[in-house]
């Protein structure tokens, strides 16, 4: 009985230290509009490389810096009811979330991706079909949910109109 459960402990402890080494490290700086900003308390200094956000064109950016990278639909595009959410993002294990808003801040539609990444921290591609969206000014947020407390991070938000 006492070798089972020290075997049971053992094997716990080996995974709660895996899931933490893949975890990725939420102490560090994140570069968001320009400037960079302490994610958690980072121990190392603020990087010295500068921190800027590209323009891809005039109605969008992409933070080369950022961990999710929303490449359609852009700011300010019509789309019909239906559309393909697309991007690019370096999440953990994979997994990140989108949302459609209507104008008064109301969640229409919620759902999961999954990055297509050759490996752990490397970026890949996503997708997700969003269907029956009612016409008007909507709201498309992406972003991951962190492991640490289930907070939103990353997040990526534009504003469309919807035919």
């Amino acid at each position: 009985m006492k070798k089972t459960i020290v075997g049971l402990v053992t094997v716990l402890i080996i995974v709660v230290g895996f899931l933490l080494l893949l975890r990725g490290n939420e102490n560090t700086w994140i570069c968001q509009n320009g400037s960079w900003v302490k994610n958690g308390n980072p121990k190392a200094s603020m990087p010295t490389k500068p921190c800027v956000a590209t323009t891809v064109n005039s109605t969008s950016t992409v933070n080369p810096n950022a961990n999710i990278q929303l490449l359609s639909p852009k700011a300010g595009d019509t789309v019909g009811s239906q559309f393909v959410i697309r991007g690019s993002a370096k999440v953990f294990e994979n997994q990140l979330n989108f949302r459609v808003k209507n104008a008064k801040g109301l969640s229409l539609i919620e759902g999961t991706m999954v990055a297509q990444a050759a490996a752990a921290g490397k970026f890949g591609p996503f997708e997700a079909t969003v269907s029956s969206v009612p016409a008007g000014k909507a709201t498309i947020e992406v972003f991951d949910k962190s492991a640490k407390d289930g907070s939103e991070i990353d997040k990526v938000s534009v504003q469309v109109s919807v035919k």
